[in-house]
């Protein structure tokens, strides 16, 4: 008899967790065909909440959105979530002054150097702000367009399969919870508690990279590698007085 009901009770647990994986399958495979058929009507950002928004609070393009929606055809445009990295090589005169310079721009605009070396820099640099950085370079020396390498990874599917599985799997622990209150032995409350450990740990691993995913869109990643400029290198930006220009003063520096 004990055993019936130890194998009734592991019984409920299977099919509990297979009910939850049929759940986060049928999400992701929503997920995939369109948003819009998931009935995911947006999900808040761990940390910078401002990433998903409605188009009418910040006029977002179509561009950079996507549709979801629900069932009664209210739909919403979702910021598109978009990692944006860049790498540039830049001739200077003076590496440390340009550093300083670059440094000083980037704390200015709500940034902050991650690294730096005796000839590169790594900065992160909110988003929206991530356009000004090449202009910014332009201005300190000669940016070597052959080695600039900017990249903008979109992860929106990633991030919104996330919200999916971790949505899923919250429930899922709630439901182990209450099958813990309602074990009467001691082996079936180990094997509810083993459960409810494994299923922790996942909630852990998804909540963890939808922080990180959240911080690299939140802020671009910049990479600057200084070069000292040879006296025969053309200058392409203008000193602040004409008749320095007309006087040719890298030529002076030599």
């Amino acid at each position: 008899m004990q055993r019936k009901r130890k194998n009734r009770f592991l019984a409920v647990v299977v099919v509990a967790a297979i009910q939850t994986a049929c759940g986060a399958a049928a999400s992701y495979q929503m997920a995939h065909t369109g948003y819009a058929e998931a009935g995911f009507s947006g999900a808040p950002a761990p940390e910078p909440a401002h990433l998903v928004l409605r188009a009418e609070q910040r006029g977002v393009r179509d561009k950079d959105a996507v549709i979801t929606g629900d069932q009664g055809g209210n739909a919403e445009l979702v910021q598109r979530m978009i990692i944006y990295t860049g790498s540039f090589v830049v001739d200077v005169y003076d590496i440390k002054e340009a550093q300083g310079k670059l440094i000083e721009f980037v704390k200015g605009e709500g940034g902050y150097l991650q690294q730096m070396s005796s000839y590169t820099v790594v900065l992160r640099i909110p988003a929206d702000k991530f356009a000004l950085v090449e202009p910014k370079l332009k201005q300190l020396g000669r940016v070597d367009d052959t080695l600039t390498d900017i990249r903008a990874q979109d992860i929106t599917e990633e991030y919104y399969d996330l919200q999916l599985q971790l949505k899923t799997r919250k429930e899922y622990l709630e439901s182990l919870r209450k099958l813990l209150d309602g074990a009467g032995k001691l082996e079936e409350k180990l094997a509810v508690q083993k459960e409810i450990a494994r299923v922790v740990d996942e909630l852990e691993r998804i909540e963890g990279r939808l922080r990180l995913l959240s911080q690299q869109v939140a802020l671009a990643t910049v990479t600057v590698t200084f070069r000292l400029a040879h006296s025969g290198t053309k200058r392409t930006f203008k000193l602040p007085w004409e008749w320095l220009d007309e006087l040719g003063l890298e030529y002076l520096i030599q």
